[in-house]
């Protein structure tokens, strides 16, 4: 199992972080995502034989967008 954080720099309320938290959650390989309360990150556990970390970016860009459009 490897780990990802990246930054989710223009997320502001605890809604839109849920939403994007649930929606990563559904994507096959990601183990846990956890959000990183206050530093405005997200890390994320995967499974790499499943998924690729350049994967994971893209979907979490592509959930950030549809949360904020």
């Amino acid at each position: 199992m490897k780990m990802i954080e990246l930054a989710l720099n223009e997320v502001a309320c605890s809604g839109c972080i849920g939403k994007i938290k649930r929606g990563m959650q559904k994507y096959c390989g990601v183990e846990t995502v956890k959000i990183l309360s206050g530093s405005g990150k997200i890390q994320i556990s995967f499974n790499e034989k499943m998924i690729q970390s350049e994967v994971i970016k893209r979907n979490l860009y592509k959930l950030t967008f549809r949360t904020f459009d």
